[in-house]
């Protein structure tokens, strides 16, 4: 067959059609490899170029597009006492303020809350919704800059595409910016404020969708979700049933409106949940990582006509393992 583009290849391979060959899709982070794929040494006034040249000759679609566009670190704190350090790849929430009891945490989340629907009025970026690991819209102030700088970068990746803006889920926002200690003693004492905050998460969601969907620019998205742990889930199947998946199945049918193709990004272990997710609509799930169970021989058996990415121990194997271990869990 004639050689495809690589969006005809990752939609053909989502609608289980004929293909020329296995699409390629990743983050691209490492930098003696983009010096690799382009040629020249990277710094933070070179590095845009360098990635797009390196991603377009390599990946049909790039995910977590992220550009170093400061040298070395920065440290950036909010009026409420988050402290987050930002390096050219990532960001790392580094400090909370010393709350005392579950009393102090609630009336910053609700401010929280009214920050949110704030800048869904004015179609704004929100600090406090996002997840501060140097995502590509954390930068922009409205969410149409996103847009424009999203048509602007894709036009220099040469046919390669650009992941659209990943989203990540409510709950992964609240457990980072509270900790898990917070926001189960929130959960359990104040439940409608709980729910009330992640309601306000997923209704900023749902707003960027709307601000930034457009099939003709990039028909794929990625929601990327903290689901489970080695063994066994973040949070009990229940919490997942009548709290999560019903918020998420909003998120999927507001993209499927603009006839956008989902991608899960499922971290962890996550059996228990795959129906759900698969019921909700979702294209694609990945990862799957031997070290917390997810076989991908099991998965391939039980789920034959799913499409999947990321199937490669990219943690243990990738990092650590031998040319042949690696050829062969390929093969």
């Amino acid at each position: 067959m004639n050689t495809l583009s690589p969006r005809e290849r990752i939609i053909r391979t989502i609608e289980g059609k004929e293909i020329d060959r296995i699409a390629t899709f990743d983050i691209m982070h490492n930098i003696p490899l983009i010096e690799h794929l382009s040629g020249e040494k990277i710094d933070n006034k070179n590095a845009e170029d360098l990635l797009c040249r390196a991603a377009s000759k390599s990946l049909d679609m790039i995910r977590h597009y992220s550009v170093p566009d400061f040298d070395g670190t920065k440290i950036v704190e909010d009026k409420d006492g988050f402290a987050y350090r930002y390096e050219w790849w990532t960001g790392h929430l580094i400090k909370r303020p010393d709350f005392k009891n579950i009393e102090e945490v609630v009336p910053i989340i609700e401010k929280d809350i009214e920050d949110i629907y704030n800048c869904i009025d004015q179609k704004k970026v929100c600090p406090v919704a996002n997840q501060h690991v140097n995502l590509f819209y954390e930068k922009f102030e409205y969410f149409e800059e996103v847009k424009e700088e999203y048509r602007r970068i894709s036009e220099k990746l040469d046919g390669t595409v650009m992941m659209g803006p990943e989203m990540v889920q409510g709950i992964a926002v609240a457990c980072e910016r509270y900790d898990y200690k917070w926001w189960t003693y929130l959960y359990y004492d104040y439940p409608d404020i709980a729910v009330k905050y992640l309601d306000a998460l997923y209704d900023y969601e749902l707003s960027f969708i709307d601000s930034f969907a457009d099939f003709d620019m990039c028909p794929f998205a990625n929601s990327s979700e903290s689901v489970g742990l080695g063994d066994r889930l973040l949070f009990p199947y229940e919490f997942f049933k009548e709290i999560i998946i019903p918020r998420e199945k909003k998120v999927v049918e507001r993209w499927k409106k603009h006839n956008t193709y989902i991608f899960h990004f499922l971290d962890g272990y996550k059996w228990p949940v795959l129906d759900d997710y698969f019921g909700l609509g979702t294209d694609v799930i990945f990862p799957f990582e031997p070290y917390v169970g997810m076989d991908i021989i099991k998965f391939r058996e039980k789920y034959p006509e799913a499409v999947v990415c990321q199937p490669i121990d990219c943690t243990h194997l990738l990092t650590y393992g031998t040319r042949d271990e690696i050829k062969d869990a390929v093969i």
